[in-house]
């Protein structure tokens, strides 16, 4: 499942243009998941940090920044349903049944999980609810 800042409405434009199925899309207006979850949020502890450049710099090598690239053809200014969300950072959080297996928080703007790590978290996760 994933869960993102914004309306229902966006949630489905989103699913659109990532061709992602809606029913597993969900939209959090009031931000109440990002806030139990206490990612970060604010200027100060989201966009001014030292990985904002280095996350940056780090697709920049890998690939000449073409995954960024891409997206920024087809980016559009979705604005969430209150101003404080535009300095939201997420997270990625990979859960078996309750129980946290995986988590990370997005430490600034274009840091994220690793893809390998969280596929690697999943699959454990998997393997152990098949088990049960």
């Amino acid at each position: 499942m994933v869960i993102g800042i914004g309306t229902t409405a966006r949630a489905r434009d989103f699913c659109r243009e990532n061709a992602i199925d809606e029913n597993i899309v969900y939209a959090d207006e009031t931000n109440a998941t990002y806030d139990k979850l206490k990612f970060r949020k604010g200027v100060k502890a989201t966009f001014f940090t030292r990985s904002t450049p280095e996350a940056i710099a780090k697709r920049v090598a890998e690939d000449g920044a073409s995954t960024l690239t891409s997206v920024l053809k087809r980016w559009k200014p979705w604005l969430p349903p209150k101003q404080e969300q535009g300095l939201q950072q997420g997270g990625t959080i990979v859960f078996s049944g309750k129980d946290t297996v995986y988590a990370w928080y997005d430490e600034s703007t274009g840091a994220h999980a690793p893809v390998e790590d969280v596929i690697e978290a999943a699959r454990r996760a998997t393997e152990a609810r098949a088990k049960t």
